[in-house]
């Protein structure tokens, strides 16, 4: 598959140098970094859920006078 990146040119340039020192294409050693770098960072088992949203007793939606008030009584 082709896909388009933008690197830091730095960090082409030391890729670029290790591709030449380990005789490979660039794009070996691309695909090669990539795969290291996944085998290094464990997949998450359960994809990342948002929070549920706090529901609030004995009182009906917030308004920005609600907010604004509770973070000025923070301020003190």
């Amino acid at each position: 598959m082709k896909t388009t990146l933008e690197l830091p040119d730095q960090l082409v340039r030391r890729i670029k140098m290790r591709a030449v020192k380990r005789n490979q294409k660039l794009k070996d050693a691309i695909a090669q970094l990539l795969e290291l770098g996944l085998a290094v960072v464990p997949e998450r088992e359960t994809p990342e859920r948002a929070p549920r949203p706090v529901q609030l007793k004995k009182h009906g939606p917030l308004t920005i006078k609600d907010i604004e008030a509770a973070i000025a009584a923070g301020r003190d």
